[in-house]
């Protein structure tokens, strides 16, 4: 005898549709919500202005950057100069803005569109890097809010926007370095030098920090997750390494020879001793530290959001409210990847401070003093809160995934409706750490 089951195979087949139909509409209108916090209020800060943000020529003549940036000797600049930094605009920046003025688009829209992918494509990133560890719930959002919305931001958006990159990618290369490990296969570690090629083609040292987020994954994986062992781990790296110098080696080539028979820049910018004035513990830990945040003259402010964040207690207790919260949540939320996370605030942590207090560093910040003093290279890191991305992905993972824990527990105890309060109060509270964001002075 057969029993006949084809109708209810029809029904259940419909409620699965109805259900992949409702997650797909609410990950959508995530991705929606998203967009519309990086790109709106940025388009609509000092509208029909152009910023002064990296190299001018970007918003005069595209064409002519373009055009000239593939040569190391530039013979246009009083008798011939060796250029710098010029060849790292031949891809993305350059092409991008040469796209928009082909087309018409005004130089201050373009500049708007530039600084919100940039924002946008890193709250993207953190969904993409929990999605990668299998992590679902609303904390996932507020993890990518809190990331993407950092007043870290504030330190380059109006003037080196392209520092920022390495910032947006972050997530992106620790999420693809995982995959790699975990596949055995040549597309992600295709996809990781793709995004370093996107990423790092301007300034070495936030790529460096950056990589820095990337690379312990490796190690920890092998001997803390023990998701791969070391063989196959040595093999994906090897891929990783080989397909990133060869995407980049074009640029790699430029700064070498910059380098070497240019104009000696770190002689006549900012110090180490500059530098390591403001990148205390607590300043790291909010997103801030850069020299440049705090600094001003007889007209005011360098960075005019910045005298926000130091006389304003609401702001301050915001900020740190944040942090309070991601502390709380890794201290009680059991989860497999919470050592990594926590490794990656405390390394970012310690890089980020450097040699602060210049005067009396401590045991670290004595032997990188040292090494700034004595090395090019060690000069060159000097602006060690280039780091801070490291510390702000770190802290903002643990929180979204002490805030899905939350809600998961919320539901158990029938408390479903309240399951995304704590989610909702933190993006509130993003948005609120980050007032440029709402009073038109991005």
């Amino acid at each position: 005898m057969t029993t006949t089951i084809s109708a209810p195979r029809v029904g259940g087949t419909r409620l699965v549709e109805r259900v992949d139909l409702g997650i797909r509409q609410r990950r959508w209108f995530g991705y929606a919500a998203l967009a519309a916090l990086a790109y709106l209020p940025v388009l609509l800060s000092a509208t029909g202005r152009v910023a002064a943000d990296s190299k001018q020529y970007l918003y005069l003549d595209p064409s002519r950057l373009l055009e000239r940036a593939p040569w190391m000797w530039n013979p246009n600049i009083g008798l011939g100069t060796v250029t710098h930094q010029s060849i790292g605009y031949l891809f993305p920046t350059g092409p991008y803005y040469w796209f928009f003025d082909t087309i018409g688009v005004p130089a201050w829209v373009a500049q708007r569109l530039w600084l919100g992918s940039i924002i946008f494509l890193a709250g993207v990133g953190v969904l993409f890097l929990l999605r990668t560890l299998q992590v679902r719930g609303p904390g996932v959002v507020a993890a990518a809010v809190v990331y993407m919305l950092t007043p870290y931001l504030l330190n380059s958006s109006a003037r080196v926007s392209v520092i920022l990159l390495p910032f947006s990618g972050l997530p992106w290369m620790i999420a693809l370095v995982a995959r790699a490990l975990r596949s055995g296969r040549w597309r992600e570690p295709a996809a990781f030098a793709l995004v370093v090629q996107l990423v790092g083609s301007v300034n070495a040292t936030a790529l460096v920090f950056a990589g820095i987020g990337a690379a312990l994954w490796i190690p920890y994986a092998v001997w803390g997750a023990r998701e791969v062992d070391g063989r196959p781990a040595l093999a994906a790296t090897a891929r990783i390494g080989v397909l990133t110098i060869a995407a980049s080696l074009w640029w790699i080539a430029g700064l070498s020879i910059q380098s070497g028979y240019g104009l000696n820049v770190l002689r006549y910018t900012e110090t180490l001793d500059v530098v390591s004035r403001s990148s205390s513990v607590p300043e790291v830990l909010r997103g801030l530290g850069y020299w440049y945040f705090y600094g001003g003259d007889r007209i005011g402010a360098w960075i005019q959001a910045s005298s926000d964040y130091l006389s304003d207690v609401w702001l301050i207790v915001v900020g740190f409210a944040i942090t309070t919260v991601a502390f709380v949540s890794a201290a009680f939320t059991r989860w497999k990847h919470k050592v990594f996370f926590v490794a990656l605030v405390v390394v970012g942590t310690v890089i980020a401070v450097g040699a602060y207090p210049y005067s009396d560093p401590s045991l670290y910040g004595r032997a990188f003093r040292s090494f700034a003093r004595d090395s090019t290279a060690g000069l060159a890191l000097r602006s060690t809160a280039r780091a801070v991305p490291l510390v702000v992905l770190g802290l903002a993972v643990l929180l979204g995934v002490g805030l899905t824990a939350l809600a998961a527990r919320l539901r158990e105890r029938g408390y479903g409706n309240w399951a995304g309060a704590g989610a909702a109060l933190v993006v509130v509270l993003a948005v609120l750490n980050l007032p440029a964001l709402w009073n038109g002075g991005f």
